[in-house]
């Protein structure tokens, strides 16, 4: 959007900030009770051996990615998807620039 309409607005990629289970810092998860938070964790867990499984192929990443984070009972998954992190458009396999993208819900909806 910045760069769609001409705003003179630098956009800076930062680390996500986490805490110690690695579940990242949100205003929505201090919606979540314990056993919602612990399971949440598999989120990282996913990202992560997502990233070192050394799959290219789209279909076998976000069936890899679904599995783990669908081993946490409370897990509500919306979506998984391989995009390229500029368009966020689909792609079929990695690439520079690829973003596993996803939308997992734990607990009551806010």
């Amino acid at each position: 959007m910045v760069r769609d309409l001409n705003y003179k607005i630098d956009i800076v990629a930062v680390p996500t900030v986490r805490a110690a289970d690695g579940l990242a810092y949100s205003s929505r998860n201090v919606y979540l009770n314990a056993e919602e938070r612990k399971q949440a964790a598999v989120l990282r867990k996913a990202l992560l051996a997502a990233k070192e499984s050394g799959k290219k192929s789209a279909k076998e990443i976000v069936d890899f990615t679904r599995k783990i984070i669908g081993a946490a009972p409370l897990a509500r998954i919306d979506y998984v998807d391989l995009v390229d992190a500029t368009t966020l458009q689909p792609i079929e396999f990695v690439q520079p620039n690829s973003l596993l993208a996803l939308a997992v819900f734990f607990g009551k909806p806010v």
